[in-house]
């Protein structure tokens, strides 16, 4: 069975509501880039409260993803 062969319903459960609509996609991809941001202000000197500043602000943003689409989410709480 193909991707198009499935109704909405069922690509949204098999792969997600990332892949099937653009707006979620587009909300989804602007938190990973603010995700992303934080990051790049880690350096070799960053303390280890900064690092976990980062963290935690990485943590809300993830959670606002899973809102919009928990497979994704599954995906990238694994990466953090």
């Amino acid at each position: 069975m193909t991707a198009d062969e499935l109704s909405k319903h069922e690509k949204r459960i098999y792969y997600g509501t990332y892949q099937s609509n653009k707006v979620i996609r587009t909300k989804i991809d602007s938190l990973m880039r603010q995700m992303a941001s934080f990051e790049c202000t880690l350096g070799n000197d960053s303390t280890y409260e900064e690092r976990q500043e980062v963290k935690n602000k990485q943590i809300k943003l993830l959670l606002k993803i899973k809102e919009l689409d928990e497979l994704k989410y599954d995906v990238l709480k694994k990466v953090i």
